[in-house]
């Protein structure tokens, strides 16, 4: 199901999970009402088993992670598939998981393939992380 015309109100969870050769990483934005806790995490492998480890964490006002939300359109990214174009052999992998506006869930995926505004996304996410030294 495609939500394209629709915009996000207010959100639960959003969920950037990004993998490559060497490392996974996840961002995560868990909304706490007037603020959001924006985190990002690293998966290592050790002892062969999974390891979650803190990387960053801030605090960030919801209003503004709902505007970025909208501005990246991310309500239009529901079912989007990327599959990686021929003759790439190397690159990352996303998947997204959003549960917005009350239960209404969002969910894309990809290899090296990504929605419009992604990499907007992505960097303003990087950027909440890096001003909190």
């Amino acid at each position: 199901m495609f939500f394209k015309n629709e915009s996000v109100q207010s959100f639960q969870t959003v969920e950037l999970k990004i993998s490559g050769m060497r490392e996974t990483e996840i961002y995560e934005l868990m909304c706490g009402g007037d603020t959001t806790e924006v985190s990002s995490y690293v998966l290592r492998y050790a002892s062969g088993k999974e390891d979650r480890q803190l990387c960053k964490q801030v605090t960030v006002d919801t209003a503004e992670v709902i505007g970025l939300l909208n501005d990246c359109r991310v309500m239009s990214w529901n079912g989007f598939s990327g599959k990686n174009p021929p003759h790439v052999l190397d690159g990352y992998m996303f998947t997204f998981r959003a549960v917005v506006n009350d239960g209404k869930k969002i969910y894309a995926d990809g290899s090296n393939n990504y929605p419009k505004h992604y990499h907007d996304f992505k960097t303003k996410i990087s950027e909440y992380l890096n001003a909190a030294h």
